[in-house]
């Protein structure tokens, strides 16, 4: 039974105008220049299909000029088989990305397994199930495996809680479990500022003796502060003897006026 000519869909068509790089097959005038439309190689008329690999771009002219006429039959042989190519190279391509995609989850599973066996060395008495491996591989798609690894101990020791039987309780595991990723970025802020974790210390303590603090602008005069020059324990201490932020921010103006002499 002879194949019906039927409306080719707004993606089929661009389909196949990027397969034939926007150029008409015919005469090889390409768009803007010309206006582009589909066409069957194989006439429907003449027994063809609506399958993509017999579909070429032609441009206007060369579309309404040739009627029911075909490309020769190498030409049409030509075409297809560069066409089929293309299609098992796509294919190929596809299956190697999905491999390589198999093989980074193994990996990132691997590694989340290690880190969670680690883990459980800190924390007697429970063990990470499958949930906890699943926050550990969300993290591992943030943070190195290392940043995470150095993580672990800081949290546990700031965190964790034992009951007197010596295992951990379980409402610090879950707080000292969460801090983790918390902790990574803390660290790494760190190494690229080493300065950071003072001027944190230096934060809090303004926000613990301040009625009116906000904690982007303090930290934005902390920065500016140290670029200027003045020294962050000259900034501690100023801290440690205020009572109110705006009290604070004028000492910082004049420390700034002062080093920037």
């Amino acid at each position: 039974m002879r194949a019906k000519r039927k409306t080719l869909s707004k993606k089929t068509r661009f389909e196949v105008f990027k397969r034939d790089s926007f150029k008409c097959q015919y005469c090889g005038a390409s768009a803007p220049n010309v206006l582009l439309s589909v066409d069957h190689i194989k006439p429907v008329s003449k027994g063809g299909n609506n399958a993509i690999v017999n579909y070429i771009t032609s441009c206007v002219d060369c579309n309404s000029g040739k009627g029911a006429r075909e490309l020769s039959d190498g030409a049409v042989l030509e075409k297809q088989r560069t066409q089929l190519e293309a299609l098992q190279e796509r294919r190929e391509q596809l299956e190697m990305m999905m491999a390589w995609s198999q093989g980074l989850n193994d990996i990132e599973s691997g590694a989340a397994e290690e880190i969670g066996k680690a883990w459980d060395k800190y924390t007697p008495g429970s063990v990470l199930n499958e949930n906890g491996r699943r926050y550990i591989r969300k993290w591992l798609r943030k943070f190195a495996l290392n940043e995470v690894m150095m993580a672990m101990p800081i949290a546990a020791d700031t965190y964790l809680q034992f009951t007197e039987d010596g295992n951990v309780t379980d409402q610090s595991y879950e707080i000292a479990f969460m801090k983790i990723p918390g902790i990574c970025v803390t660290e790494r802020r760190r190494k690229e500022d080493p300065s950071i974790v003072q001027l944190n210390k230096i934060r809090a303590i303004l926000r613990y003796r301040c009625s009116y603090f906000i904690s982007w602008q303090c930290m934005s005069v902390l920065k500016e502060a140290r670029n200027m020059g003045v020294p962050m324990d000259e900034l501690e201490d100023m801290a440690r003897g205020v009572s109110s932020w705006s009290n604070f921010r004028d000492k910082v103006d004049e420390l700034i006026e002062i080093y920037s002499e």
